[in-house]
């Protein structure tokens, strides 16, 4: 899993994540074999500890870099005579992370690496365009207006198309979206969250959509609900990936 969340909120997130892989840990069924799920979590450039200054651009090579990172230590730990399946990947994205996961997904360019076998998009947005939108409303404001500058845009609406298309080129499977959203987000409304939703289906990705009630923005997967949603969505993905993959 490469968890590609709200930058600027790495430290805090760090403990949340733990929890999600102690819930995962917990929710183990009989049938599912022993399998190794590893969590990185990347520090963009200009947050936290990591230098550099933040742009669009820059933190999709980040992003890019840590996938060649994963499949360069699974090729590491993992031989040819081994018999551990081809590794696959699930991209986390909460908040402006997501819009970032989808850049990924949908850039193409690392997919010979590791497969993309799911996107857990946490309280996503359309786009940085309709986020403008949605926090200067009035019309007078230009904000609203300036999309055209914009040197980022993180469309993930865009995104979910480009998506389905690269899986249809390449005869692949598409990834598994799982959408959580908090069901008293006080930044994104809902109706975002619901407009990807009618975008997957639209495309043809198969998608969730869960709410974790009462959750705040980013409280989703410091509440129960969440962190069950998520674990269970890791393992279908695990047992899907097992059934699709022969053994070596």
């Amino acid at each position: 899993m490469l968890s590609l969340g709200n930058a600027s909120s790495i430290p805090p997130r760090l403990p949340t994540l733990s929890s999600v892989l102690r819930t995962l840990r917990d929710s183990r069924v009989p049938q599912l074999p022993s399998v190794q799920f590893t969590l990185v979590c990347l520090s963009y450039r200009g947050y936290w500890t990591s230098r550099g200054r933040a742009s669009e651009k820059g933190i999709r090579r980040d992003a890019e870099a840590a996938l060649r990172w994963i499949s360069q230590s699974h090729a590491e730990t993992y031989s040819e005579s081994d018999q551990a399946p081809k590794p696959t990947v699930l991209l986390w994205g909460q908040s402006i992370g997501s819009g970032v996961a989808t850049n990924l997904a949908a850039s193409g360019s690392l997919q010979q690496l590791l497969e993309v076998g799911g996107l857990i998009l946490e309280t996503p947005f359309l786009s940085v365009r309709d986020m403008l939108e949605v926090l200067y409303p009035q019309k007078w404001l230009p904000y609203r207006h300036l999309w055209p500058f914009l040197r980022n845009q993180l469309d993930s609406w865009k995104n979910l198309g480009v998506i389905a298309e690269l899986s249809k080129a390449s005869g692949r499977s598409p990834p598994h979206i799982l959408i959580l959203e908090a069901g008293k987000d006080e930044l994104v409304p809902a109706e975002q969250g619901e407009r990807l939703l009618q975008r997957c289906i639209e495309v043809g990705l198969s998608v969730e959509k869960t709410a974790v009630r009462g959750a705040y923005h980013n409280e989703s997967t410091t509440r129960a609900a969440g962190r069950k949603a998520v674990a269970e969505f890791i393992l279908q993905q695990t047992n899907r990936h097992l059934e699709s993959t022969p053994p070596r």
